[in-house]
């Protein structure tokens, strides 16, 4: 299910929102639409009803691909804590929106290889800049202050998903540190989204969780030597075996 990263201002602004998509997904039920799902999971649960309506309209935004986003309805709904949840939110949503995308897997991920330890907005104003200019020729372009604000929102969402620390300017590069289940999700979806399990231990997008191709090879032998996978390294040559044959079927295997 190659799935190309998409632009949303209002994703990228109302951010990750995830102990709401955590409730929302914990108590899904397939009978009911999507509307009557956000009304049964989460109407009341505001301060406002103005705010209640953005919340609404972003999880909508965020669950326009619903059958490649059940692998998360299912680790929810199986009682997946929170913490292990969004560690695997923060792969689909590094997967599928921009700039988180190209943020997580390029600009951060280099820093963090690097040894850096702090930054502020100013530090990744250059990269949203360049980023912002891949949305295309008929894009809204962004006025000098919306980029400061994207900018903010962009690291906020980074923080949500754990992949940075603090609550004031200066942001903290943070320590990732994923349970086994959370990884055996990583492999499947991975291979779902790549389309391919071979290319799985490869993926870029295991920089999502800040790791390298020597430490996926270290978490897949982890994984291997504890039988919950096949992974095989002769030289350059590399043998895959998952045991699920989708990320929903491990997510529903997993969360049971």
């Amino acid at each position: 299910m190659k799935l190309r990263p998409e632009w949303s201002q209002r994703l990228l602004r109302k951010g990750v929102l995830v102990s709401e998509t955590y409730e929302l997904f914990a108590a899904w039920d397939d009978a009911l639409s999507e509307d009557q799902n956000l009304r049964s999971a989460l109407s009341g649960r505001f301060k406002t009803a103005g705010w209640e309506r953005e919340v609404n309209v972003t999880l909508h935004r965020r669950l326009r691909h619903l059958d490649r986003i059940r692998p998360l309805i299912a680790l929810a709904k199986g009682g997946m804590s929170i913490h292990d949840w969004r560690d695997c939110l923060r792969l689909w949503i590094g997967a599928t929106e921009q700039p988180l995308h190209d943020f997580a897997t390029g600009w951060l991920f280099a820093e963090h290889e690097k040894g850096r330890y702090q930054l502020r907005t100013d530090d990744i104003r250059a990269f949203f800049d360049k980023v912002a200019g891949t949305r295309g020729p008929n894009a809204k372009p962004f006025s000098k202050y919306g980029k400061l604000r994207a900018a903010r929102d962009l690291l906020k969402m980074a923080t949500d998903l754990g992949m940075l620390d603090g609550h004031g300017p200066i942001k903290t590069i943070a320590s990732i540190a994923m349970s086994d289940d959370v990884t055996m999700f990583y492999a499947h979806m991975i291979a779902d989204l790549e389309g391919n399990a071979a290319k799985m231990p490869a993926s870029r997008l295991w920089r999502i969780a800040y790791m390298s191709p020597p430490d996926v090879h270290v978490a897949l032998l982890r994984l291997h030597q504890f039988k919950r996978l096949n992974y095989e390294v002769a030289g350059n040559i590399v043998q895959v075996g998952l045991p699920f044959g989708s990320a929903l079927e491990c997510a529903e295997k997993v969360a049971a």
